[in-house]
């Protein structure tokens, strides 16, 4: 799973005299600058809290990949924000490209503060770009394109790329594209000097709300409190904070949602959501994400070397009964490696449907007329999904006389397997993946890309063709997204002949969230993140 694999997260706590007396109606006094110290009270009379499943392990903007985000995404803002209909001003205000799409000028928002104080400037986003590639960790990559940046003025900083490049998308990233205050930061020392006073529970950013540094605990909760400086401004009904409430258990976050303890939470039990649709109490709001479930043939082991066997067991996969199954309707059947909704997904690709006699005749033609081999399949411990998909394909390939020997492990674990000698790895990985900002590139790279060192193409995959397909069509999404389409069918259409994995689902993002609030806009962007900044009081 990328960043859902390994889940190993870092939290802010706060003392629960806070949230429990602001959600019981008192009013809480206790608040922070935006360096997190303690400062003059100031009364806040109501909360909002996001019952979330994981922990998280650092909150510095420039290497942080995992969940942390929905922390981040609050504290920090982008130069550009994605929505599923198309890209919108946040950082930036405008933005433009020569005709080859290598050097973009962006125009920035005047009058912009960081919680420290201090104004941001073309400045602070040149400085934190430099700082996310000189680290090179986690999404650095994303900033790749870039060969030099030029600060023009106070309000304009000019990119020169050395190849072309949508910028703008990847300036909405929701990891490696959040802008810093450099002139503050700086003062602090060197990267792994800041990225140990950011990692204490304190920001530097310029988003709707501050991290409150003296209620950190890395178990428990995350506070945030409202910058009351933010450029956007602030309405009477919304929130004074904020709170990430960390509760791995998912029917004990169904029992605080349906309470009103928490507002609003996701990742409840599937079977529980039709009750859960009748409750006045809460409502269920329900979205195409941008995740997608796979499962990777080792491609350099016997049998599934050969691309006919191969194609027979991906002929072997009941994918709407799976939908039905494990999701309960919750999602819809995948048309191939790209998630509906984003560049480079095409309702009309060839793609394996279940065919029994299909898979038998293809067994046949690769020299296992009986099946007559076993295989051994890995899944994330712990994933219901994950096992129950598991087990449904051990059943059906039975019947091809396959035999499947399911092996669940942690994600290190399973991962580590899988980039070991693939001759000694498992068979078959099934794992989720979503991007790292919505272009197909991402999927397609980092997973079938022919890669000297193993890393997240897990089937082992490498076909000459499909690479250059790819190759050319990243560098055409901003100025001709209509050819980039087109390479990118071409890569697909490569990619399903070949079969180095099977495409299961594109799950929904089904939040439930109390009736108390109202706001709520999920936005597959940024996965997991609930903009605090757009709820309300109901």
């Amino acid at each position: 799973m990328k960043k859902e694999l390994a889940l190993f997260m870092l939290v802010i706590t706060v003392m629960g005299v806070v949230a429990s007396g602001c959600l019981s109606g008192q009013e809480s006094t206790s608040t922070s600058t935006a360096s997190g110290e303690t400062s003059t009270p100031k009364k806040t009379t109501n909360v909002v809290i996001y019952g979330y499943g994981s922990e998280m392990i650092t909150l510095d903007p420039s290497t942080e990949f995992s969940n942390s985000i929905v922390v981040l995404a609050n504290v920090y803002e982008c130069l550009v924000k994605y929505t599923p209909n198309g890209l919108e001003p946040w950082l930036a205000t405008s933005w433009e490209s020569n005709e080859n799409g290598t050097v973009w000028t962006f125009h920035l928002r005047k009058g912009v503060k960081f919680h420290t104080g201090n104004t941001m400037t073309a400045e602070d986003v040149k400085w934190s770009i430099e700082r996310t590639l000189r680290m090179g960790l986690g999404p650095a990559f994303i900033w790749d394109p870039i060969d030099k940046m030029e600060v023009v003025d106070d309000y304009t900083i000019k990119f020169y790329l050395k190849y072309p490049a949508n910028l703008p998308l990847i300036a909405s990233s929701a990891y490696g594209a959040y802008i810093m205050d450099s002139k503050y930061l700086s003062t602090i020392g060197d990267d792994n000097a800041i990225a140990d006073w950011l990692n204490q529970g304190q920001d530097a950013g310029t988003g709707p709300y501050i991290i409150v540094k003296d209620k950190y605990d890395p178990k428990t909760e995350i506070v945030l409190k409202k910058f009351d400086d933010y450029w956007g401004g602030w309405s009477g009904d919304q929130f004074d904070i904020a709170v990430i409430k960390i509760v791995p258990d998912a029917s004990l976050r169904e029992q605080m949602v349906t309470s009103g303890e928490i507002q609003i939470t996701r990742d409840l039990p599937l079977d529980d959501l039709p009750k859960l649709q009748e409750n006045p109490n809460v409502k269920v709001d329900q979205t195409a994400s941008y995740q997608e479930l796979y499962a990777f043939f080792n491609t350099k082991k016997e049998p599934l070397n050969n691309k006919l066997v191969r194609q027979a067991l991906s002929y072997a996969v009941p994918y709407k009964d799976i939908v039905d199954y494990v999701l309960h309707g919750y999602g819809e059947v995948a048309k191939g490696p790209i998630p509906k909704g984003m560049l480079g997904y095409f309702e009309d690709l060839s793609t394996y449907t279940y065919d029994p006699d299909k898979a038998k005749q293809l067994l046949a033609q690769a020299g296992y007329p009986n099946g007559g081999f076993k295989l051994l399949l890995t899944y994330t411990q712990g994933d219901e999904a994950e096992a129950k998909v598991a087990e449904i394909l051990k059943a059906e390939w039975k019947k091809l006389g396959v035999e499947v020997e399911i092996r669940p492990m942690n994600w290190e674990q399973q991962w580590a397997l899988a980039k070991s000698d693939p001759s000694n790895a498992q068979d078959i990985l099934i794992m989720y993946w979503w991007p790292t900002y919505p272009t197909p590139y991402d999927f397609l790279f980092n997973m079938f890309h022919c890669e000297p060192e193993i890393n997240f193409n897990l089937c082992y995959y490498c076909n000459d063709e499909f690479d250059k397909a790819i190759d050319e069509a990243v560098t055409l999404e901003g100025i001709d997204p209509d050819k980039a389409a087109q390479l990118y069918r071409k890569a697909e259409e490569i990619l399903m002949e070949d079969a180095p994995a099977i495409f299961f689902y594109n799950p929904d993002d089904v939040y439930v969230y109390h009736k108390s609030i109202t706001g709520f806009k999920d936005n597959p962007g940024y996965p997991q993140v609930v903009f605090f900044y757009d709820l309300h009081k109901a």
